[in-house]
């Protein structure tokens, strides 16, 4: 398989194919065909697509390599199994299918002796790894039948650290699950068809090493792995003492210095008091003039590298000509046929792409062109956050704004929109400027709530939408909100969309004439219009109610006040400040806050009180006595009043205590558990067409009003249903059930993340099991959750029980359970921290 792009790699791949570019002086897909040719595999169908005329230059037929090689062309994307079935007249007999750009070192001999042992129809080679977010992940029974299998999960649904390698050992027959000139994909098409029909499909989890050269990182480690002995292939040259070797003709100068492990290829020059710190890999024909340091480096053929240079951890392309006295910092990259003038430095990080010349003395601090990768990814599990100025600058934002449009044709038109803050102002302007530069038309609604936004975006039919606003929990940090046309936030495979596109930094960039336009628009009276069309008015009026109304300088006071005056609502406003900053406030502060608001709500003596979120999107509630409810009492009295009046699907995170599932059962609803990520929970929401769904933070979405979040539309509908119930907020949480609600967080490090959860699943194999998100293990009167945390090194364990010393030992015990797992392998636990919540 040789057709990929390659595109996470640039510019490394930017002017050729993935499977050429070099590991210790071969190309990456010549160390598989010499792993293929020790097995006795010699005949091999190579499938190209981009830049293949390269590769077939390289290999040929093959002869040179002791093999004998065929090639097969895609003239457009067949996916993985597709393109292998444009090869089917070529594949007569059982047959391996391999990367061409991953560095292994598997029994390819014992594969195919346990596929054939097995009478297998097809055998998945499985691999555990540490982060099984980027693979497939593939769960097996104890005989090794696929059970079941997902393809780039998120950390809820990683049940297994065995990673589908995308090493298949399969009949012929197999491909007659897939359609001519059509595209497939083995993990998601074929192999969903075979386990559903029942054909015996296997996975096998292999030893020895195995690297899916997928980033710079990893292209870096897979050639370090390779000095130090970790992977067996084949090295270029004689092996000489400290663990360095040397191809034909290579020369040193005088007071030259070499730490291995390094490899110097063919006619390198490395002249008088040079220094290369190991792992060092210097290509053919390279010249290291004097007294250049090279450290932790790799440097391809023909490079030069000038005399009083340093070299950290850097990686220098093709022809690339480093003058004197250049600093190349950790992690940088210099692609093919760059010139770096004299006395440069390049600032750790940064990425030059091809054919670009950096002129004398110059400090380089961004990439160019486009390049760098900022964090992990862009988006958390809560969508992308960043600090001002420092993660969110101005140019970061116009490329993010130009790569969302990429996204979408030309000349689709977007809703963009922020909160009142300077910062929110400077960087939606910057997205403006992206989204105009790749032919995107820009409708500019100025300062809205996001619940407003996320309406307007629906309403009038824009194809995205984008929301700028600062963190509630720090000045410092903004968020970025990015839309679908239905108005709710894009969801995982979206995300990878943007992400992929913004990293390969190839984004379109329209000619002058197809700039898009911007224009202005103030779509607030039509949300107050749909809030009240939503509400039984006459009801809320004839009952007279009196709230205290908390904006806490929130945007809302630029939409609700008007819908509770057309309610004749007796409204208690506290902290509207139109125009103020708000600032956000630590947890002590914020917690005295509602205290302040409930004392206020029960000396006036409100019906009911509600605490706004600066983006308008979550509440607190405050009963007719001045009790502050929790969260999970406010989502309960929530449901009591709606379900109610209209029976139906509750969607709550996989989290929300049982007792609740009690309350809303003996109400003729249904319970739904789900992902707890805001645009997941409301996604399922809209797909059962539920009553409620809400998080566990105050966010409550009503779907047949909008598939948002929308706390504005929540302080109406209370007030509606308090309206038509005749019963007062006090009287409903005074009948809730009891329950036990404990919570511990465990440390677990990354590469232990998917090894927990494979290890946790064996042990309840016949146990009743909620995988919705996390593994929920269902017990006499609750259950016990154990769900990875997305954004960092921990797991968190959820009791919800009856029984308070039932739910304590359980705790204690799925604690304990974790920390176990994580050192099956040899992983030491780490320590953990307790939140017992009742």
């Amino acid at each position: 398989m040789a057709g990929g792009e390659g595109s996470r790699l640039r510019p490394l791949t930017s002017r050729r194919p993935k499977p050429l570019v070099p590991v210790v002086g071969l190309p990456v897909m010549e160390h598989i065909l010499n792993l293929l040719r020790e097995h006795g595999i010699t005949e091999v169908v190579v499938t190209l697509a981009y830049l293949g005329a390269d590769i077939r230059n390289h290999f040929g037929d093959g002869s040179d390599f002791g093999m004998s090689i065929e090639y097969v062309v895609e003239d457009s994307p067949l996916g993985t199994a597709g393109s292998v079935r444009n090869a089917a007249h070529l594949l007569d007999d059982t047959f391996l299918v391999i990367s061409g750009d991953a560095l292994t070192d598997f029994d390819l001999t014992w594969a195919i002796e346990e596929h054939r042992r097995r009478a297998s129809h097809a055998t998945i080679v499985l691999y555990s790894v540490p982060n099984p977010l980027e693979y497939g992940v593939v769960v097996t029974d104890g005989d090794g039948a696929v059970r079941r299998f997902l393809e780039k999960p998120s950390w809820g649904e990683v049940f297994s650290d065995q990673a589908n390698t995308g090493i298949y050992v399969i009949e012929p027959r197999v491909l007659d699950y897939v359609k001519p000139a059509m595209s497939y994909d083995w993990s998601q098409d074929v192999f969903p068809q075979m386990l559903r029909r029942g054909d015996p499909l296997f996975g096998i989890v292999a030893s020895g090493y195995w690297c899916d050269i997928g980033n710079i990182q990893s292209y870096m480690q897979a050639n370090w792995d390779v000095l130090e002995g970790r992977v067996r292939c084949r090295i270029p040259g004689r092996r000489h003492d400290n663990n360095v070797w040397l191809g034909e003709g290579v020369e040193f100068g005088v007071d030259v210095k070499v730490d291995g492990p390094a490899y110097i290829g063919d006619e390198a020059k490395i002249k008088a008091g040079a220094f290369l710190n190991g792992p060092v890999v210097v290509d053919k024909y390279v010249i290291v003039d004097d007294n250049a340091k090279v450290s932790n480096s790799v440097i391809w053929p023909n490079s030069y590298i000038g005399e009083n240079s340093r070299l950290r951890q850097s990686l220098v392309c093709r022809n690339v000509t480093v003058k004197n006295n250049v600093l190349l910092e950790e992690n940088t990259v210099v692609g093919d046929e760059c010139v770096i003038g004299a006395g440069s430095r390049v600032a750790a990080e940064v990425k030059i792409w091809p054919h670009k010349e950096v002129q004398a003395g110059s400090t380089v601090h961004e990439s160019i062109i486009w390049a760098g990768e900022w964090k992990r990814g862009l988006f958390a599990s809560y969508g992308l956050t960043g600090l001002i100025n420092v993660e969110l600058t101005p140019e970061f934002c116009s490329r993010l704004g130009a790569a969302y449009a990429a996204t979408m044709p030309k000349g689709s038109t977007l809703a963009v929109t922020r909160d009142r803050s300077r910062s929110s102002r400077m960087i939606k302007r910057a997205l403006i400027a992206g989204i105009v530069s790749a032919g995107g038309n820009v409708r500019d609604l100025s300062e809205l709530p996001v619940p407003v936004t996320q309406h307007a975006i629906r309403a009038d039919d824009f194809a995205a939408g984008v929301h700028v606003i600062s963190s509630p929990l720090d000045q410092r940090s903004a968020d970025i909100r990015f839309y679908d046309s239905a108005g709710v936030q894009i969801d995982k495979r979206a995300e990878r969309k943007l992400e992929n596109l913004f990293f390969r930094e190839d984004i379109r960039r329209v000619a002058f004439y197809e700039m898009g336009e911007i224009d202005y628009a103030d779509p607030l009276d039509a949300y107050r219009r749909a809030v009240l069309s939503a509400i039984d008015v006459e009801a809320v009026r004839r009952a007279q109610l009196r709230l205290l109304m908390e904006y806490d300088y929130s945007s809302a006071s630029m939409a609700l006040p008007e819908v509770l005056n057309a309610l004749d609502v007796t409204g208690v406003p506290l902290h509207s400040g139109f125009g103020e900053q708000y600032k956000p406030k630590p947890p002590d502060q914020f917690r005295a806050a509602l205290e302040e608001a409930a004392l206020i709500s029960r000396t006036i003596k409100a019906h009911l009180g509600m605490h706004l979120n600066p983006s308008a999107e979550r509440v607190r509630i405050i009963d007719d006595t001045g009790t502050l409810l929790d969260v999970h009492q406010a989502l309960a009295v929530l449901c009591v009043l709606a379900l109610q009046r209209t029976p139906g699907p509750v969607v709550t995170p996989a989290t929300a205590p049982h007792w609740i599932t009690r309350v809303i059962e003996g109400l003729g609803g249904t319970h739904i558990a789900a992902k707890g990520d805001p645009a997941s929970l409301i996604r399922s929401a809209l797909q059962v067409d539920a009553v409620l769904a809400a998080d566990d933070d105050g966010g409550f979405c009503w779907p047949s009003h909008l598939g948002a979040f929308d706390g504005m539309f929540t302080v109406a509908k209370v007030l509606e249903l308090l309206a038509l119930s005749g019963r007062t907020l006090s009287e409903v949480r005074q009948s809730l059930p009891d329950g036990v609600y404990l919570t511990r967080t465990e440390f677990c490090a990354w590469e232990a993340k998917g090894r927990v959860m494979r290890v946790l699943l064996e042990q309840h194999d016949d146990t009743l099991l909620d995988l919705a998100d996390g593994i929920k293990v269902l017990v006499d009167g609750g259950y016990v959750l154990v769900q990875p945390d997305p954004d960092a090194p921990y797991y968190h364990v959820v009791v919800s029980v009856e029984d308070e010393t039932q739910g304590r030992a359980l705790l204690g015990e799925y604690a304990e359970r974790v920390r176990a797992a994580q050192e099956v392998g040899g992983t030491p636990a780490g320590t953990s921290s307790v939140v017992d919540r009742p």
